[in-house]
């Protein structure tokens, strides 16, 4: 995944407010953009944009 999206994606998951509620819509990003659905990261990265970038980074990295 590129920083590009990976920020992105990130940015729009931080904008919900109540932190259980956003891995429903990272998972429904990354489903927009064409990837697959993985285990949500614990609720800490989710609370963090730059762990979140990382975690999304690495996860769908291409090797």
């Amino acid at each position: 995944m590129s920083r590009t999206l990976a920020i992105e994606i990130a940015t729009k998951t931080m904008a919900v407010i109540n932190p259980a509620n956003r891995g429903l819509r990272m998972a429904d990003l990354l489903e927009k953009h064409g990837f697959r659905r993985v285990p949500e990261p614990e609720l800490e990265i989710l609370s963090d944009q730059a762990r979140l970038v990382a975690w999304l980074r690495e996860t769908f990295r291409v090797d």
